[in-house]
Formats: C-alpha cells, sequence, structure tokens
C-alpha cells in the first residue's frame, strides 16, 4: 500500500485527507446518539440558549457539576457559530484531534520525526479506532486529548533543550509557558485527572532515569511566570464556580476524582451511572482502541522491553512511559470506559511511524494488507452499519416523524434517550418520572410517547395504543381512549 520510507508523501496525504472527509460525512450525517453524545449536545443547547458560560447546565434548574466546562465551551461555541446542527456541535472535537496531530508535528525534531513520520503517525491517530470516533463526536476526550499531547511534547522540548544561544533560549522559555498554560487548561478540561495523565507518565520516565538527570529536567520545567499563568487560569474558573454553586468542589473533586475510582459502583454519580469494569479491563479497551495497529503494539513490546530495557535510548523511553503510563494507571480501577486509552495514543503513533523501517519484510506486507482491509471496513461501517447504528441509539428520526405528523400532539419520553429527545425537541418534552405517570398519560388519547420497544409492544398488545414506528431499541407510540 504504502511505504514510510520510500512512497511519495502525497499518497499518505491523499489517504489522511480521505480519512478526514469520511469524518466530516459521518459527523454530518449521524444523528447524536445516547448517552454520551446526545447529553453534552444537550448540555451545549442548553448553555447556548440559558447563557449558562459559567457553569453548563442540564437544564435551567440543573447546573452540571461533573465535568469541568472548556469542552462544552467548544461544541457550545460551534452550536452558535456554524448553525445549530450536529456538524458543527462535533467540529471542534476533530479541530481539537487535528490540533494533537499537529503537536507532534511541532515536535517533530526532538523526536526525530521526518514529514513522512509525522503524516504517518497522524494518519495512525485518525484511523484507530478510538481516534476516529473521539475526531467526529460530542464529548470531552478530544479535549482533554489536546491539552496533554501539547503538555507532553512541551515537556519534551523543555527537558531535551540546552539553551546555548539565544534562539533556543526563547523557544525553551515558549515550551515552558505552553506547558504551564496547558496544565491551566487541564484544570478546566477534566480537572485533576488532566494533571495525572500528564504527570504520570513522566514520573515514570524519570523512575528510569538517573536522580541527578531527573533533577535538572525538574529545575528545566519549574518556571515561576508559567506558575502564575497556571494559577491564574485555574483560579478564574475555580473559585467564582464554587462561590456561584456551593458544593461544586466537593462533588466534584472527591466525588468525580476519588470515589468514581475507588468505589466499584459508585452510587453518588448525580448524572449517570457507575461502570463496574473487570480489573485490567484498561488493557482490553486498548486492544479495541488500536484494533489494526495492535501488531506492531506487540512488537514493539517485544522488541523494545520497556521498563526493563536499560539501554533503551532515552527518546523511546519517554515514549514507552507516555504509552503505558495511562494503562498501568488505570490497570486497577473497575470504573472506567473506553476513552481512558486515548492518551496513549499519539505516543503510541510515534512508535508506529518510526519502527515501520524496521519491520521485516513480511511483517510489513501483512501490515499493509491489513490496514486496506481496515480502511474498507470503515467504508462499509461508515455507509452501512453506523447509519443504522446511530438511529437505533438516537431519537431524531422518532421525534422528526413526530413533529412533521402530529404537530400538535403533546410528546412524552419515558425511559433512557431522554437527552436526544431533548435535543431534538429543543427542550419542548414531557417527561415521565414514574410508573403513575405514565399510567395517566396512557389514558388519555392522542398522546405520543417515545419508549422502549419492548415495553410499547406491550402496552399495544394491552390495546393502550398503537406503534407509529420502531427500532431495535426504541418506538414512538399513539395512546388510545381506555373506556372504563
Amino acid at each position: 500500500m504504502f511505504r514510510v520510507a520510500s512512497k511519495p508523501f502525497s499518497v499518505l496525504l491523499i489517504l489522511f485527507l480521505l480519512v478526514i472527509a469520511l469524518r466530516l460525512f459521518l459527523m454530518d450525517s449521524l444523528p447524536l446518539t445516547d448517552t454520551t453524545e446526545a447529553r453534552y449536545g444537550e448540555l451545549a443547547r442548553v448553555t447556548a440558549t440559558g447563557n449558562y458560560w459559567l457553569m453548563p447546565h442540564m437544564s435551567p434548574t440543573q447546573p452540571f457539576f461533573a465535568k469541568p466546562p472548556l469542552s462544552m465551551w467548544f461544541a457550545t461555541a460551534g452550536w452558535l457559530a456554524f448553525g445549530h446542527n450536529e456538524l458543527a456541535l462535533r467540529l471542534p472535537s476533530l479541530i481539537l484531534v487535528l490540533s494533537s496531530c499537529f503537536a507532534l508535528l511541532y515536535g517533530a525534531a526532538s523526536f526525530r520525526l521526518s514529514h513522512r513520520q509525522w503524516l504517518f503517525a497522524s494518519f495512525v491517530m485518525m484511523t484507530s479506532p478510538i481516534g476516529f470516533i473521539t475526531a467526529g463526536a460530542v464529548m470531552t476526550d478530544a479535549t482533554q486529548l489536546a491539552v496533554v499531547t501539547w503538555a507532553m511534547v512541551f515537556v519534551w522540548r523543555i527537558i531535551q533543550a540546552q539553551p546555548t544561544d539565544n534562539k533556543i533560549k526563547n523557544s525553551l522559555k515558549f515550551d515552558r509557558y505552553g506547558l504551564w498554560l496547558m496544565l491551566g487548561l487541564g484544570a478546566i478540561a477534566k480537572g485533576l485527572a488532566t494533571w495525572v495523565l500528564i504527570g504520570f507518565p513522566v514520573m515514570l520516565f524519570w523512575l528510569f532515569t538517573p536522580k541527578e538527570i531527573a533533577l535538572a529536567h525538574i529545575k528545566k520545567i519549574w518556571f515561576w511566570p508559567g506558575v502564575i499563568v497556571f494559577l491564574s487560569v485555574v483560579l478564574a474558573w475555580y473559585v467564582p464556580a464554587e462561590i456561584y454553586y456551593p458544593g461544586f468542589l466537593k462533588y466534584f473533586i472527591v466525588g468525580e476524582h476519588f470515589q468514581r475510582f475507588l468505589e466499584p459502583g459508585w452510587k453518588g454519580d448525580m448524572y449517570g451511572t457507575a461502570h463496574r469494569e473487570a480489573i485490567g479491563m484498561i488493557w482490553v479497551f486498548w486492544i479495541m482502541s488500536v484494533a489494526v495497529w495492535l501488531p506492531i503494539f506487540i512488537h514493539g513490546l517485544q522488541k523494545d522491553r520497556p521498563l526493563l530495557n536499560q539501554s533503551l535510548d532515552t527518546e523511546k523511553k519517554w515514549l514507552w512511559a507516555w504509552v503505558l503510563a495511562p494503562l498501568l494507571f488505570f490497570t486497577l480501577s473497575r470504573n472506567i470506559i473506553w476513552t481512558y486509552t486515548l492518551t496513549a495514543l499519539p505516543a503510541f503513533s510515534i512508535l508506529v511511524a518510526t519502527s515501520w523501517t524496521t519491520l521485516g519484510p513480511r511483517f510489513k506486507q501483512a501490515m499493509r494488507v491489513m490496514i486496506v482491509i481496515w480502511l474498507l471496513l470503515m467504508l462499509v461501517a461508515a455507509f452501512v452499519w453506523l447509519p443504522k447504528m446511530a438511529e437505533e441509539r438516537s431519537a431524531r428520526k422518532l421525534v422528526q416523524e413526530a413533529s412533521i405528523k402530529y404537530p400538535n400532539m403533546p410528546l412524552y419520553s419515558y425511559g433512557s434517550h431522554e437527552f436526544s429527545v431533548s435535543y431534538y425537541t429543543q427542550g419542548q418534552i414531557h417527561l415521565i418520572e414514574n410508573q403513575k405517570m405514565l399510567d395517566d398519560v396512557l389514558l388519555q388519547p392522542n398522546n405520543l410517547l417515545i419508549m422502549s420497544t419492548k415495553l410499547a409492544k406491550q402496552i399495544e398488545l394491552n390495546g393502550q395504543g398503537k406503534i407509529l414506528d420502531i427500532n431495535a431499541y426504541h418506538a414512538l407510540l399513539i395512546t388510545k381512549h381506555q373506556s372504563k
């Protein structure tokens, strides 16, 4: 298919641009899916229409304490700037993932990357399932990825710099400001978790670095003007947030950062359900995240023996620490989701790009075949599987049918999918909160309900309503009058 070292740069560029074009197509065509995407899309809509810029709101009466607002600000800005549609909400995520690719370009010289290797690394990022999905979804993860990637590049450039002339000194000063700015932005991207995802790889790297060299690195990184920038960014949001929303810090710092990870099935989640995965599940998520590139990851582990091989060059030690740190950190945690692997992706992509030319001929040929098959599978998924799956996990089609065919009938929602229902009705939806409310609505004729397919079929069987539209998960039902 291509060779990083000998095939034209333009071939790889075309492939990269085609992947971006495919992502844009899906961003524009697919509905917001429940629960994550629709939740953040609805947060952006409510934030924009209610001007809740200090603290995003799920509704006019319910502030959203689970995450700081940076990613919501981006999504809200996109929604306001480019139209009230899915593409506008998702566009910031694509820009942020591409920004992470450009962070690798900024650090290319320090990683000894050629332009073609950098483009190959960016291609790996965009074709890995975790990178491709993150680049076009309304989530907080793209923001965290950009912050962590830029911070890691800045740290590496700082510790590698040898300021022997004014040009390098000025560059070092810029990198120091950049690092501390990223640490500040990390606090309003995802909070303490972002600092861990920056700090733990650095500490893991220092663990296998002579003590005197590590101390020299710390002296280079510490920069009082940068610390002031960092504190200014953090305090500028956290102080007013706690003043205007008392109790926010307790829930966010204690609950979201400690109880969420230390208490399996944590019951204090105000906005969803805590996840309960098996210990070590992060490694299964990593396999899912890199998919086609997994053989190169395994090959790299066998060849480099990271964390064990003292003779490994410094650059590779840094990259492997960056890859392995989040995976090791979440190994014992059970309350995780697969996006927790995301920040390992940039370093892994560099390792793939730089090791490609060292692979054996048969290995390379097998990988070329796998990449071709993978790209074809992406195309099939984009045009066949994803549209159907997304529609089933969203209320867009059901809401559209209700508004077009039955514009004067009240619309209710019972059960899940409440975020996409709320988004696509612009908040004009009656939520049924319990069985009694549902029974009351069913007794009234000509009410429209969006509910689970199973429940809708049971109600129709009981003669209480008629299903108007149905998919694997949810149905649109109209009530019938019940005689006494």
